[in-house]
């Protein structure tokens, strides 16, 4: 299983769909081992790469793909990049300007027009000094008595007296518990790359997301058992219970990771 000899996403996923026919390794196969859905491995397949949620996405499924043929992704990841490259410059074509034309100055209309702005200004500068020569002198401004303000009267009782605003009163938190605390409460984070992952609570139906870095995802479990599988072994933190995994196994890798629930706890039939 060779990688294809050309560039473009449409040839890139016909050699990736006749890989996996050789390999005798059904598409359903492959959807049951890595947990990525169905319509996605198809795009993949068919080189729509525009039905893919990013580059980086793409690299993942990619490697978890092959990994299932038993494969290598590192003889396969040049052609991928180099498929993306000719889809995004399919997707962003330049966009060409068409030039302007050029007019042809006429030198007579320019010349009537700067003498008419000439001939409004002197007449704006005649105007304002006929202006200033007719104007009749300014007088001084006549002092008057400032106005005394009426004495307070003797009968006057004391000013009302103004309630002042009650103080803001912190009340302890009972217990000693931090207020965002929440227990029970499954806690997957991502550093610098996405990550899909699944998670499924006893007595629950398994849910899954693909995380983008740098976020976070919070499942209220109830101190049930959970069990977890990770497109990126090496690109989550797990926090559950009090207890943290770090990391989880190696970069790329995918992982399965069962965390035992409180024992208080009964399970959800």
């Amino acid at each position: 299983m060779t990688p294809p000899p050309g560039t473009t996403p449409a040839e890139f996923g016909a050699a990736l769909k006749r890989a996996r026919e050789e390999s005798g390794t059904a598409l359903e196969t492959v959807v049951s081992r890595t947990k990525i859905p169905l319509r996605t491995l198809t795009a993949l397949e068919a080189g729509e790469f525009g039905k893919l949620p990013d580059r980086v996405f793409g690299r993942m499924f990619l490697r978890q793909y092959l990994e299932t043929l038993g494969s290598s992704a590192d003889a396969w990841l040049p052609a991928f990049e180099a498929a993306w490259q000719t889809f995004t410059e399919a997707s962003h074509p330049g966009i060409a300007v068409p030039a302007l034309p050029i007019r042809r100055r006429h030198f007579g209309a320019w010349v009537i027009g700067s003498a008419l702005v000439a001939a409004g200004l002197a007449a704006v500068l005649l105007t304002t000094e006929r202006g200033q020569e007719s104007a009749p002198p300014s007088v001084p401004p006549v002092a008057t008595s400032p106005t005394q303000a009426p004495a307070p009267s003797a009968t006057a009782g004391p000013p009302p007296a103004v309630a002042a605003a009650p103080a803001e009163v912190q009340l302890p938190v009972p217990g000693g518990t931090p207020a965002g605390a929440a227990a029970g409460v499954l806690v997957v984070r991502t550093d610098a790359r996405p990550c899909w992952v699944e998670v499924r609570v006893a007595g629950e139906r398994a849910t899954s997301r693909l995380l983008a870095r740098g976020s976070t995802w919070e499942v209220p479990a109830g101190g049930r058992d959970v069990d977890l599988v990770v497109g990126d072994a090496g690109a989550v933190t797990i926090e559950y219970l009090g207890g943290v995994r770090r990391p989880i196994g190696a970069a790329g890798a995918v992982a399965r990771v069962h965390l035992d629930g409180n024992p208080a706890v009964a399970p959800v039939p």
